[in-house]
């Protein structure tokens, strides 16, 4: 079938001293080595300059910088500056990431507790919360359909689009031809046999059969596929889930309009993508 394919983090390697987690708890333990790290994770710094900073006793700010160094996660360079090593540089930015995750985790706590997340890997449910610039879009009284609303009307001004389709919707591909026809765009696809099969059924005016010929849309059929309908663009990204593993909840969505979300939408849908091919 033309188009189509059927297909049935370790940053402390260099240290085997502590584990993963010893080191979390080794920083977190600590505001001066926690403070110290993140301050060297910003510019090289001497010691007078990070006691002047943390506004510290000299005796604390040398005992911290020596257990950051015993463990790798800095070093002191020739003109007596501190430094933050690959390891530590890779530490200082995943523990920025967590707690950023956790702020957006927070903000959208309600919608993630009301829905089922156990078919998402648990590698990109991390990726996912750490989005930047999501608000949620829901349905109310008096617009009931505001997410699919808000949902069609950017998906009509988008060219090139990602997508991980766990669900059919006429009214969502009839938007998307519309849209890789208008704007001469292109659909990239991750869907199941299933989906898959109900629209070609579905398509009375066979655009999926042209726009697959004309290259405008690439498909990848997938066996396991999680449950989160997932879109991006160069205009938006959003997210749709399950209230369990067959009720798809089309009442909430988490949208994304800002460019550094859309980046990192986009990282996301071609991250998970490489993983599930592979």
């Amino acid at each position: 079938m033309a188009g189509g394919m059927v297909i049935s983090s370790n940053f402390f390697d260099e240290n085997s001293n502590l584990s993963d987690f010893n080191y979390l708890k080794f920083i977190l333990a600590s505001e001066i080595r926690l403070k110290l790290l993140l301050s060297l994770y910003e510019s090289n710094k001497t010691i007078k300059e990070l006691e002047s900073e943390s506004n510290k006793k000299s005796a604390n700010i040398s005992r911290g910088l020596n257990d950051l160094k015993s463990c790798k996660l800095i070093t002191r360079l020739p003109d007596k500056k501190y430094a933050i090593t690959s390891i530590g540089f890779l530490f200082a930015k995943n523990l920025q990431n967590l707690v950023s995750n956790f702020e957006n985790i927070d903000n959208q706590e309600r919608f993630w507790e009301d829905h089922s997340i156990k078919s998402i890997p648990n590698r990109f449910l991390k990726d996912i919360s750490s989005f930047s610039g999501v608000s949620s879009v829901k349905s109310s009284i008096t617009e009931f359909a505001k997410p699919i609303n808000v949902y069609l009307d950017n998906i009509k001004k988008s060219t090139d689009i990602c997508m991980i389709l766990p669900v059919f919707s006429k009214i969502f591909m009839d938007s998307i031809y519309e849209a890789l026809i208008d704007h001469e765009g292109h659909l990239d696809l991750l869907t199941t046999k299933t989906i898959h099969d109900l629209i070609v059924k579905s398509d009375s005016e066979n655009y999926f059969k042209a726009l697959v010929r004309d290259k405008k849309i690439d498909y990848y059929i997938v066996e396991d596929l999680s449950n989160i309908f997932f879109t991006v663009s160069d205009k938006f990204a959003s997210i749709f889930l399950f209230y369990d593993d067959s009720v798809f909840d089309n009442s909430e969505m988490l949208f994304i309009e800002e460019q550094s979300g859309i980046g990192d939408a986009y990282r996301f849908y071609y991250s998970y993508k490489k993983h599930i091919l592979k």
